[in-house]
């Protein structure tokens, strides 16, 4: 019979806000570009968040709360109704399992090519077009709050155990906090209080309608500015989680530099260190952890979870497998976006 080792931190229990999880080993979310031509998940989409049900918490892929936040043909949504049930299910399968799942909100900015459309219709994931920047209006800001409030109020209908706010990866919601790349003159942009409006407006809105306790939120403070580090990073982080940790939420995931970040000019980074001794609520850190590095950190109180991406794509019992330290499979990066279950539901378990 196997007995787990005394200092597995990772097979521990945490409690996230209101959040109980069994284990500390996060399921990332991961983009896979598997939802139907209309933005909805399919039943493969069901089977594979089922299959690793074992994490302490799956994060799910980023979800467009609004027709103009999706960015690509086949990231799916929960704005329709059909998208809701379509999410329903896929909960009530990983609930089955005795697995938990928080729903990732991101926003990608104004529309696309009209020929997308067609590219949708398709039912093909690659984009063929550039997106075109648009600089959001302050009614369409005000608007997004809301697809974000309503997008949590039917996320808490159809059993989400959380919600999770994408606010990094360099996206369209982490450049307005960067001096570099917001050059907004309104009330959004210019000082530190305006350029993290936006994230406290969206914390606030999702947090109303879902409980704050039930709410994350991701950063990714060392990502680039126009290719280069971005030099008031850690000013503009500070000042954030200042202003986030009174209020309650479920935790903070934040990533931590990376050598593929590095090799883009990255730099050195801002620490996951650095966040923690900024932010005294639950947080979660991402940025290719191997076993041995999350053990590290959760030991030395770095991180209270850790949050697993590629792994978990090829290991779906990647926290039994790293409870009995045993080989891990490989993934497979030509299918981490195409159709079908071949790199997706294939994946081996243990015996």
């Amino acid at each position: 019979m196997f007995s787990q080792p005394a200092s597995d931190l990772l097979q521990t229990p945490v409690t996230l806000g209101a959040l109980r999880l069994p284990n500390r080993v996060i399921m990332s979310p991961l983009t896979r570009l598997r939802a139907d031509a209309e933005l909805a998940p399919t039943k493969l989409v069901a089977e594979y968040y089922a299959q690793r049900a074992s994490a302490g918490l799956i994060i799910s892929e980023a979800v467009a709360v609004a027709p103009s936040g999706d960015g690509y043909p086949a990231i799916p949504g929960l704005f329709t109704a059909r998208q809701a049930e379509a999410w329903r299910t896929v909960v009530e399968a990983v609930h089955a399992q005795g697995g938990r799942i928080a729903a990732q909100f991101s926003h990608n900015g104004r529309a696309r090519y009209a020929t997308d459309e067609a590219q949708r219709a398709a039912g093909w994931w690659a984009v063929a077009n550039p997106l075109k920047p648009h600089e959001l209006t302050p009614a369409e800001l005000a608007a997004m709050v809301e697809e974000f409030a309503r997008g949590a109020r039917m996320a808490r209908a159809v059993g989400f155990d959380a919600v999770e706010i994408h606010n990094g990866n360099g996206y369209l919601l982490d450049q307005f906090l960067r001096a570099g790349a917001n050059q907004r003159t309104d009330a959004h942009g210019g000082s530190l209080e305006n350029r993290t409006r936006l994230a406290l407006e969206l914390v606030t809105a999702v947090s109303e309608a879902m409980g704050a306790d039930r709410v994350g939120i991701r950063l990714s403070p060392s990502a680039t500015v126009d290719g280069a580090p971005d030099p008031s990073g850690e000013e503009t982080f500070a000042y954030l989680l200042e202003r986030l940790a009174p209020l309650g939420l479920a935790y903070v995931h934040a990533t931590r530099t990376t050598e593929q970040d590095r090799r883009h000019g990255s730099g050195p980074g801002i620490p996951l260190e650095r966040i923690r001794a900024l932010y005294p609520g639950k947080l979660i850190g991402a940025g290719d952890f191997t076993r041995e590095d999350g053990e590290r950190a959760v030991a030395e109180g770095t991180v209270d979870a850790v949050a697993y991406g590629r792994l978990f794509i090829a290991n779906p019992d990647l926290p039994e497998r790293f409870a009995r330290r045993t080989a891990l499979n490989v993934p497979d990066h030509a299918t981490f976006y195409t159709p079908g279950p071949a790199g997706f539901t294939d994946y081996p378990r243990l015996a």
